[in-house]
């Protein structure tokens, strides 16, 4: 093996290791944001008023 196809191999390898870190850092920053957008759902569910009335009750109504 001469030594530019060493070179080349020693270039491509580097940058299959760059791609993979971004590649890293990118699904990291995905769940970051999954995980952001669920708790802010959580906290726009528990926001929502609870209703105050039963379900069921019986109105008379006299004509």
């Amino acid at each position: 093996m001469d030594t530019t196809n060493v070179a080349a191999m020693a270039s491509q390898l580097s940058v299959q290791q760059s791609a993979q870190q971004q590649m890293v850092a990118t699904l990291k920053l995905s769940n970051d944001q999954i995980e952001a957008q669920g708790q802010a759902v959580l906290k726009l569910l528990d926001a929502v008023p609870v209703p105050q009335g039963n379900v069921g009750n019986i109105i008379n109504v006299k004509v």
